[in-house]
């Protein structure tokens, strides 16, 4: 009986081992599981950062690489701005001595060469170059006009263009009289040159321009017969031609805008 009660006893306890045994090991388990998944996690959170980081690195090279780029053209530019400036400005100076030698015989006749706002200025009064209230070039005033085509003719890369200005007195047109008024004289006397300048082959008509200003650019504002000649003048004003200076300014704009 004895026997029967100790086995009993034995029975009973190894199921209570066995089954505190299976608790701590499902227990351990399930923590282990969970450690596991968290580690998971974790690892997909770091391949994702990761991942993230190579895009932003790959995004930041290839936009180093654009701004690289591009501030090498826009130095690529603004060197031959530059460049051109210095040009135009050597050509211009160049231009401006040859007309000097070339018209001083006609300095005390009321020519002058001058320079104003990066053009040159040919400035020839009335005395030379018209009658009063005419548009017709006198012999004298033709041989000016020829010298200065003879100029022009050797530097394609000059613009032209001929201004004629009056006094602001009426203009008193005859019967018959194709003059009107002073913007017709001013524009007629400026026709006149041009077509003087363009017997010289050299000069290309495109590089021509002709205007009448009137009475409305003087250069002298009070009312004295002397002011009033010296305002009825005729003015040969010369520019570098600016066209690729003009498409380098675009472009360095289109630079700068892509930057931005």
């Amino acid at each position: 009986m004895k026997t029967r009660k100790i086995t009993v006893l034995t029975g009973a306890l190894a199921m209570v081992v066995c089954g505190s045994v299976s608790c701590v090991s499902m227990k351990t388990y399930r923590q282990t599981q969970q450690r596991a998944l968290r580690c998971e996690q974790n690892s997909a959170a770091l391949r994702a950062e990761i991942e993230q980081l190579h895009e932003q690195r790959t995004s930041l090279e290839a936009q180093y690489s654009a701004l690289d780029s591009t501030h090498y053209a826009e130095g690529l530019t603004n060197a031959e701005l530059r460049a051109l400036l210095r040009e135009r400005t050597q050509a211009l100076a160049e231009v401006r001595a040859l007309l000097s030698e070339a018209l001083q015989d006609f300095d005390s006749q009321g020519l002058s060469v001058s320079e104003r706002g990066g053009m040159i200025y040919v400035s020839v009064d009335e005395k030379l170059l018209f009658e009063l209230g005419k548009a017709e070039v006198s012999p004298e005033g033709e041989r000016a006009v020829l010298k200065v085509a003879d100029v022009l003719a050797r530097n394609p890369n000059i613009r032209i263009m001929v201004e004629g200005h009056t006094d602001n007195l009426p203009y008193r047109s005859k019967e018959g009289d194709q003059i009107i008024d002073n913007w017709d004289l001013s524009v007629h006397r400026a026709t006149a040159v041009v077509r003087i300048l363009l017997r010289n082959k050299g000069i290309a008509p495109k590089r021509v321009t002709a205007a009448g200003r009137s009475q409305y650019a003087p250069v002298a504002t009070d009312n004295s017969s002397a002011a009033r000649a010296q305002n009825r003048r005729t003015e040969i004003i010369l520019t570098p031609d600016m066209d690729r200076l003009m498409e380098l300014l675009g472009e360095a704009g289109r630079i700068t805008g892509g930057t931005e």
